[in-house]
């Protein structure tokens, strides 16, 4: 690991931890301080919840999970990825897909070594959470010390336990029940990414052209996988990105940096390389189809709909921020765009954030180390970019939209224990009469352990929470289970099938149902093809050719049809009728 600049000292000298005269003093401070244990224990604060999750899934029984929605939809399209032919992103509601698939082709990954179904999906989606997570831990100790990637770990350990979090208030119906820690849907699979991406543009505002490199990458995934980002991930880079040039090509007052000088070419080549497949499918897309998804997307935005006031996007920010003190419950089972729950704390919540990356801000400058300013910075202008893009939305502000704006707070938090005066720095700016209080405080050797004590105590938390999640089994969704053992005894996989939803549509719990019906019997290898409605939703490939050899039909349910030919059973609210060769059920 290389050292950060900033801390590195070029030879040995007593620091205000120890002095001649107190050995034993010394040698505590650099077993607190400098020790490599104090790294093991940040990243294992970070990597214990997940590896409770993890495996968790890998032991589930082998009660097969019938998913709905959203969720269903991300099997069925990571099945595609499987085969090479997903181009998309996630579909949206407003019937057009996020710009590109690069979420499924991770997902495709675990379903190769896992199978395909609810497990694989579910412990895809935690393991490209815990990556991100240990990338955050990784890419601080990179640049700084133990202690401090200590601190990091502790905050996004927090962020964890929160977004650990069951129940109505904190999830949705594209969720399920196992909360949005371990959950696939696109709008939370984005937020501990934002988190690695926001500091990689801070390490790249230090010169660091690989974490640039790793921001361009981390920030595509980001994009394609839930454009509503696209403002705050385009700000954050370019501004990334300007900073990047104009430090390593203008500021020659100090080193470069270690690992801007150790930056392999093969990697930046690399790096563009999958930059570039990342975006291959789309553009294919895009050529192929008249109109195509980017020019959907564009129609959209640049379409005339009434977007939210500034008043209303401000108000969203500032609860989704008030996350980091309710977790999810805050928001997602509200409509955003006034004063929020618990509008006291929330807003005191929000001020603290802004304050905090205020003072990292100035307090990273004066100190020169750009990678706190960096991340004070960003944070700041996350928040500003988010309120952009809130102003944006089409319809109520639900809390799903603006939930991964909590991501800027953490990086400000995760900023402010990158500052501090170490007498290796270059000179500080700051007033001499508060730099012997500032160097006591970051030496102090009772407040480190006491960030060990609450570090652990946080993981601990955090690691018993997720071991009481429910079980994978609870994402199950019964009313689809009902209409897979109704339909299927109907059907052969020799014969393609045409799944219609006549009338079902415009009922909120049948479009649930018929999505998971048909990616169960997608999964189940039935070939089921779908109207031109669905187009969005599906994909071209899933489309009726207008030959399938069996059809059937999802209806409301009434006596009426009840007694038409083909009938074979109702649940719920929702009318099963068959027809074709393979037989009828009276």
């Amino acid at each position: 690991m290389d050292p950060d600049p900033v801390t590195t000292r070029p030879h040995p000298q007593p620091t205000s931890d120890q002095s001649p005269g107190s050995p034993s003093r010394g040698v505590l401070s650099r077993h607190v301080a400098g020790s490599s244990w104090l790294t093991v224990l940040a990243f294992a604060i970070v990597a214990v919840p997940f590896a409770i999750i993890l495996i968790r899934f890998l032991l589930a029984s082998g009660q097969h999970v019938y998913l709905p929605d959203d969720l269903a939809l991300i099997d069925l399209h990571t099945r595609e990825a499987l085969r090479w032919k997903q181009e998309l992103g996630v579909f949206d509601r407003n019937n057009w897909n996020h710009p590109g698939p690069s979420y499924f082709y991770l997902l495709s990954l675990f379903y190769r070594l896992l199978g395909s179904g609810a497990r694989a999906e579910f412990f895809g989606a935690s393991f490209i959470n815990a990556l991100a997570s240990l990338a955050c831990v990784w890419a601080v100790r990179r640049r700084s010390t133990p202690i401090r990637a200590l601190w990091a770990a502790l905050w996004i350990g927090l962020l964890m336990g929160l977004l650990a979090a069951t129940g109505a208030g904190s999830t949705t119906y594209s969720e399920g029940a196992l909360g949005a820690l371990a959950s696939p849907w696109n709008p939370m699979i984005v937020i501990l990414p934002l988190v690695l991406f926001t500091i990689l543009c801070a390490a790249a505002m230090d010169r660091s052209t690989m974490s640039l490199v790793g921001a361009l990458l981390v920030g595509t995934f980001i994009v394609q996988t839930d454009i509503s980002t696209f403002p705050l991930v385009a700000t954050l880079f370019a501004v990334a990105t300007l900073t990047w040039l104009t430090t390593l090509l203008g500021d020659r007052t100090r080193a470069i940096p270690s690992d801007v000088r150790r930056t392999p070419r093969w990697w930046v080549a690399g790096g563009m390389i999958l930059f570039a497949a990342m975006w291959t499918p789309p553009v294919i897309e895009q050529l192929t189809n008249h109109p195509g998804n980017f020019t959907l997307i564009y129609r959209f935005f640049a379409g005339n709909h009434p977007g939210q006031t500034f008043h209303a996007a401000l108000w969203s920010v500032v609860a989704a921020n008030g996350m980091i003190v309710g977790g999810p419950s805050e928001i997602m089972s509200s409509i955003l765009g006034g004063s929020p729950r618990h509008s006291a704390i929330t807003v005191m919540a929000w001020i603290v954030v802004m304050l905090v990356g205020m003072a990292v801000t100035s307090i990273g400058l004066r100190q020169h180390i750009r990678f706190a300013s960096g991340l004070g910075a960003l944070s700041l202008l996350g928040c500003g970019a988010t309120v952009v893009a809130v102003t944006h939305v089409i319809g109520p502000i639900f809390g799903y939209l603006v939930a991964w704006e909590i991501a800027m707070p953490i990086a400000a938090l995760i900023g402010l224990g990158m500052v501090g005066w170490d007498r290796s720095a270059p000179p500080s700016r700051l007033p001499p009469r508060l730099r012997p209080r500032i160097r006591r405080v970051t030496s102090n050797i009772p407040l480190r352990l006491a960030l060990c004590a609450v570090s652990i105590l946080v993981g601990t938390v955090v690691s018993v929470r997720v071991s009481e999640l429910p079980a994978l089994s609870t994402a199950s969704d019964p009313t689809v289970a009902k209409l897979d053992s109704l339909v299927t005894p109907h059907l052969s996989r020799q014969h393609r099938v045409f799944v219609g939803d006549n009338g079902v549509q415009p009922l909120l719990l049948g479009v649930e149902q018929f999505i998971g019906l048909v990616n169960h019997l997608d999964e189940q290898g039935y070939h089921p093809k779908v109207n031109a409605a669905w187009r969005s939703q599906f994909g071209t490939s899933y489309l009726a050719t207008g030959q399938e050899e069996s059809t059937v039909e999802l209806s409301p349910w009434s006596d009426a049809v009840a007694q038409r030919s083909g009938y074979v059973g109702r649940v719920e609210n929702i009318a099963v009728t068959i027809t074709g060769p393979v037989g009828r059920a009276g």
